[in-house]
């Protein structure tokens, strides 16, 4: 299964505020809708309100004279459609100032107003549909290429009129002469910009006579629209890189507390399980701190009991000393007085099993004397070879009946540590090695192997349950048979991995390559080279 650490989770967790560039989105879409129904709503009411203002005014329909203005510009004067010619009846001339009264104040609104008989004719004309400043570079930003990927830009550069006297017959112009106030939508006619288009009749007594058109397009709303999304992108952005970047700092700081926890508390504890010193301590008010000080508590209790069990041996051997004496003593006393002969065997065995508990009591002070040993003994540089050599001379004379082969290392090996502990772990691997020996040579060999000297004692005999290898250096583990006279604890090899441990070394066991025996390794750190100052 992938490991996710705090940091991705914490990454993983900011991905939630990826929805607020969606809600971003939504709030833009809304924006525009209101912004939209707001500019009809605007359009409406200022061709109401010209309409109005119109209403009842005979005089400015009596005459067959439109006032036709140039394009994008006010109102000039009366002309005759069919001639073509300046032509002022005396209802327009009166006319006249009064539609130029009203429709001085119109040039100051954004859209386009226009004035329309029943022909479709136009009799007024105010405004334009193009804002001349709505496209200023100054106003860009610098993302503006990055936006116009998937924003509509407006813009003024459109054509939709055709310069001609008179409207085209749309349908809100329609319904407006027909009396029914009407606001629609269209596309300009190069398609590049869409037009919102007010139209309200102009009432003169019960009939229409004609209509006001306003007419506007959406590059504001669209405009607004924009910039609202662009400021609330940037600032989602912002947001998102802000957080992204504290929860990334705040996610380091917690892993790396939680990691330099989790050393701790390895380093507190040597593969064999003995507790080696106390967490180190922690003020932290938090989850992380409440950690640490209850894995210190638990360590300490470890602690404890773990002394009291590598104290039990020692106790127990010398609480067992005085009863072996006195039930030695009482045997010795039986053997000696005159008894019937079947009772003989009896005593012997009595004496028998009485030797096998002084062996295992033997056996337990040992490990438990060796244990402390490895605590008060002083550390020094000597050659590995030498006492190995050593050693090996010292087996041949004890073992007579077993032949020993060595292959001694090309020079010195240099180690640092107590050299009798370690020969006291030779002794209990080469014992082993005797022990299961049932044919050839124990073979003894030390090599440099990088910055490690290792140490294999083989023998030849049966070989390794499989799984056995690392339960060998357990405490209490032996696969020896058990038909055999001496006691085992299983305590030689645990021995061993203890010393080699203590040493800053390791100890494994494993089936010889040719499979006709075992092979015990024991690889010890060789000692740096003194720097002279």
């Amino acid at each position: 299964m992938t490991r996710l650490g705090i940091r991705a989770q914490l990454l993983l967790v900011l991905t939630v505020f990826l929805v607020l560039p969606w809600l971003g989105v939504e709030y833009a879409r809304e924006l525009e809708r209101v912004l939209r129904e707001a500019q009809d709503r605007t359009l409406a009411g200022t061709a109401q309100a010209v309409a109005i203002a119109l209403h009842d005014r005979p005089r400015l329909f009596e005459a067959p004279q439109r006032l036709v203005a140039p394009k994008g510009g006010a109102p000039q004067d009366l002309v005759d459609a069919a001639a073509a010619r300046p032509m002022l009846s005396a209802g327009a001339a009166a006319a006249a100032p009064e539609l130029e009264e009203i429709l001085q104040g119109l040039t100051r609104t954004t859209a386009r107003i226009r004035i329309v008989d029943r022909d479709l004719g136009i009799l007024a004309h105010a405004g334009s549909l193009k804002r001349p400043d709505a496209d200023d570079p100054a106003s860009r930003s610098l993302l503006d290429p990055f936006f116009s990927l998937f924003l509509s830009r407006p813009t003024e550069d459109f054509v939709d009129d055709d310069g001609s006297g008179s409207v085209p017959a749309r349908s809100e112009i329609l319904a407006a002469l027909d009396g029914i106030p009407t606001t629609d939508r269209r596309s300009t006619a190069d398609g590049r910009a869409v037009v919102v288009a007010a139209a309200y009749p102009i009432w003169v007594a019960d009939r229409v006579r004609g209509a006001v058109l306003v007419e506007e397009t959406t590059n504001a709303v669209l405009a607004e629209r924009n910039r609202a999304f662009e400021r609330l992108f940037s600032i989602v952005v912002a947001i998102l890189l802000v957080g992204s970047i504290a929860l990334t700092v705040y996610a380091t700081w917690l892993s790396s507390r939680i990691r330099r926890l989790a050393r701790d508390a390895e380093a507190a504890i040597d593969r064999d399980g003995r507790v080696l010193g106390p967490l180190p301590g922690s003020g932290a008010r938090d989850e992380i701190g409440d950690l640490a000080r209850s894995y210190s508590g638990v360590l300490a209790r470890l602690a404890g009991y773990a002394s009291y069990q590598e104290k039990l041996a020692a106790r127990l051997s010398h609480e067992l000393r005085t009863p072996l004496a006195v039930v030695r003593s009482s045997l010795d006393n039986l053997s000696a007085s005159s008894m019937p002969p079947e009772a003989r065997p009896y005593l012997g065995r009595a004496g028998e099993g009485l030797d096998r508990l002084a062996t295992i009591l033997a056996r337990m002070t040992e490990a438990a004397r060796l244990d402390e040993a490895l605590g008060d003994a002083e550390r020094e540089r000597f050659d590995l070879a030498q006492v190995v050599a050593g050693c090996v001379d010292g087996y041949r004379l004890a073992y007579p009946q077993r032949p020993f082969a060595y292959a001694p290392p090309g020079g010195p090996l240099t180690v640092e540590g107590a050299p009798e502990i370690v020969a006291q772990m030779l002794d209990k691997l080469v014992e082993n090695a005797v022990d299961f020996a049932t044919a050839g040579a124990i073979e003894v060999a030390l090599a440099r192997d990088g910055e490690w000297a290792r140490l294999t004692v083989a023998n030849e005999g049966p070989p390794l349950p499989e799984g056995a290898g690392e339960r060998l250096f357990e405490p209490m583990v032996s696969v020896r048979p058990q038909e055999g006279r001496t006691p085992h604890l299983g305590l030689g090899l645990a021995i061993v991995r203890i010393v080699a441990a203590r040493h800053g070394g390791e100890a494994s066991a494993a089936n010889r390559s040719d499979g006709r025996g075992v092979i015990v390794t024991v690889r010890l750190p060789l000692a740096l080279p003194r720097v002279s100052v």
